[in-house]
């Protein structure tokens, strides 16, 4: 079996098992046995092996790094993303996470399987050492920041179910105070995949993932100003993505800066996750939105341009997330105190006579 027949039986296998741990994932919501998640990780490392040929495969053919055209980046941006739930399982459970990460990472190669297969020549500004270092980097840098999002929508899931089961509990002592003849009730816990993780847990893994997702985003900008020194004689030009890359950087400082000022938790996480937004904005928005919108008015590409793609299922494809992203911060809203009502104390009436 040639390289190039080697790396597309290693993709479809990966993008079927990415499939089909999705789908264990998500079935574990309602079923909530523990096995599903154990054949979802299974399989999604199953499928992680079988990519990681593929890259193989295709750097040996091709005869440079898999991270140039679009379906390479999608490619190894979803590889990435899954070495990166994998290491994290090495030490510590965080299986659970994956009901997140694997569709995902299955939507990424998705995505990729819908582009041109085809490798061509590298244009001139690519034919440089900076493709080593500059693009990996920044890709790594966005998969901390996918894990920091990750444990920022649990945590904010989590809080929001704790927050409802004190209120539940408060009302229940009301109730159990008016009728003494009625049992304590218990405290609801937390089911499902929230029960694997506490908040301080989830805290800190969005901390440490933001903790080495910046330095690699510095390290990132700072490479990539160099290789464009290089390739176009200028530093900084202002071109689209480097601006989205420094607001994302922001986002990124304001949420350490809100970790050492002790700000609120849950107010920090919803900065991770906005934080993700916008490097989904460097990394797809301003990739394919932007030619997109090039078809009705004139807007600028910059010095990034090169990557190509079709500019319509791009837009599909960032739209997508956002919106699934958006609704997954509208579904962690907590409600107002008054919108869960107490159950009615029993009055002496009701209670009957006393003997």
């Amino acid at each position: 079996m040639d390289a190039v027949a080697l790396e597309h039986l290693g993709f479809e296998i990966a993008l079927g098992t990415y499939l089909i741990s999705s789908v264990l994932f998500i079935l574990y919501f309602s079923i909530k046995k523990r096995r599903l998640v154990e054949m979802g990780f299974t399989l999604a490392l199953f499928g992680f092996a079988f990519q990681t040929l593929a890259l193989a495969s295709r750097w040996l053919y091709a005869g440079y790094p898999p991270w140039v055209s679009t379906y390479e980046v999608m490619s190894f941006f979803a590889w990435a993303v899954m070495g990166a739930y994998v290491i994290l399982n090495v030490k510590s459970d965080y299986k659970s996470a994956g009901v997140l990460i694997a569709p995902l990472a299955f939507v990424l190669l998705g995505f990729a399987s819908m582009q041109p297969t085809n490798p061509a020549p590298l244009i001139p500004a690519l034919q440089s050492v900076w493709i080593f270092i500059h693009v990996p980097i920044i890709i790594l840098a966005y998969c901390a920041f996918v894990i920091a999002f990750v444990a920022s929508v649990l945590y904010l899931f989590k809080d929001k179910q704790l927050s409802e089961a004190r209120m539940t509990e408060g009302f229940n002592r009301q109730r159990d105070v008016a009728s003494k003849d009625t049992p304590p009730s218990r405290t609801p816990e937390s089911t499902g995949i929230l029960a694997n993780f506490s908040l301080e847990q989830l805290d800190e893994l969005a901390y440490k993932s933001v903790a080495v997702g910046f330095p690699l985003l510095t390290i990132g900008i700072i490479t990539g100003a160099i290789w464009a020194e290089s390739a176009w004689g200028s530093y900084w030009s202002w071109d689209p993505i480097e601006t989205w890359a420094l607001i994302t950087w922001f986002v990124f400082l304001i949420y350490l800066h809100a970790k050492t000022q002790n700000w609120s938790a849950s107010l920090a996480a919803y900065i991770a996750a906005f934080g993700f937004i916008s490097a989904i904005c460097t990394f797809l928005g301003v990739g394919y939105v932007l030619p997109f919108l090039q078809t009705y008015i004139s807007v600028s590409t910059g010095l990034h341009g090169y990557a190509g793609g079709g500019a319509i299922s791009g837009t599909v494809l960032f739209c997508g997330i956002l919106v699934a992203v958006l609704l997954l911060l509208l579904a962690t809203r907590k409600r107002p105190p008054n919108a869960t009502r107490a159950p009615p104390a029993q009055t002496d009436a009701e209670s009957g006579p006393t003997p």
